[in-house]
């Protein structure tokens, strides 16, 4: 979700994060809650990491749309099994020190 600057009469410039579907909209003012008018500004690109700015669009999006998880399905009992190695046994996938 992206940042915009509104600008307060009273309080001065202020940012706030918004849907862009939103931004157009005139915001109330943090300190004082009279309606400020968006402005113009330079944009922000790169103060949020990746990880955040993925995080941020994911939870934007689940607010509409909520991603169901559903639990995977318990393996049968007539499923192969994984080998399992006992200790001396040797495993292949590891370097032996000896």
């Amino acid at each position: 979700m992206p940042t915009y600057e509104y600008e307060c009469r009273e309080h001065g410039v202020f940012e706030q994060l918004r849907p862009m579907q939103e931004s157009r909209a005139a915001t109330p003012c943090p300190t004082c809650a009279s309606l400020a008018p968006r402005i113009l500004s330079a944009p922000v690109l790169s103060q949020l990491s990746r990880h955040t700015r993925v995080a941020l669009d994911r939870n934007e999006r689940s607010r509409h749309e909520p991603t169901l998880v559903q639990r995977a399905a318990e393996p049968s009992r007539d499923a192969p099994r994984a080998p399992t190695f006992r200790a001396g046994g040797g495993r292949p996938w590891a370097l032996e020190h000896g």
